[in-house]
């Protein structure tokens, strides 16, 4: 097996285990275990940054791929994941900084913020977070397409 495909299907599998993890944690926020949430959502984070750091590497040592092989629907859906990628760190990021910014997860201790404010960064909080989950499930569906792609390619 080529090592490429290697790289992309542990990616692959840290991408699943990215959707897992997150999905524990909105079962954790919507349960009011805040506590929990956090540490989920920031295992995912990273492993997100796991994945970034290695493919820099995987690029300085394998190379890129050699998208113009590659038939036109695979090329798109490579685009499509890429963006998908994209909203899921920005939107993952922002509910960091926004839950930092807030004192999440609000405790006793926990610095008191005005109750519009709260109610304001939550509601944010909770649409960026979402909106990360959706996109990194749809994410985990394009890279399966994706990778099915090269291996398809290989045996060829």
């Amino acid at each position: 097996m080529d090592a490429k495909l290697v790289y992309w299907s542990a990616a692959l599998a840290n991408m699943a285990l990215i959707v897992v993890i997150a999905l524990v944690g909105v079962r954790r926020a919507r349960a009011r275990a805040f506590d929990a949430h956090r540490r989920s959502m920031l295992t995912v984070a990273w492993l997100v940054l796991a994945f970034l750091v290695s493919y820099v590497f995987k690029v300085a040592v394998l190379g890129r791929e050699q998208l113009e092989l590659w038939a036109p629907s695979y090329r798109n859906t490579l685009h499509f994941h890429e963006t998908c990628v994209l909203i899921m760190v920005l939107g993952g990021f922002g509910a960091i900084v926004l839950a930092r910014r807030l004192g999440l997860p609000r405790g006793p201790t926990s610095p008191q913020v005005e109750p519009e404010r709260l109610a304001r960064g939550l509601r944010w909080h909770r649409w960026l977070g979402r909106g990360a989950v959706i996109a990194s499930v749809l994410g985990l569906l394009s890279a399966t397409y994706v990778l099915q792609g090269m291996y398809a390619r290989a045996a060829g």
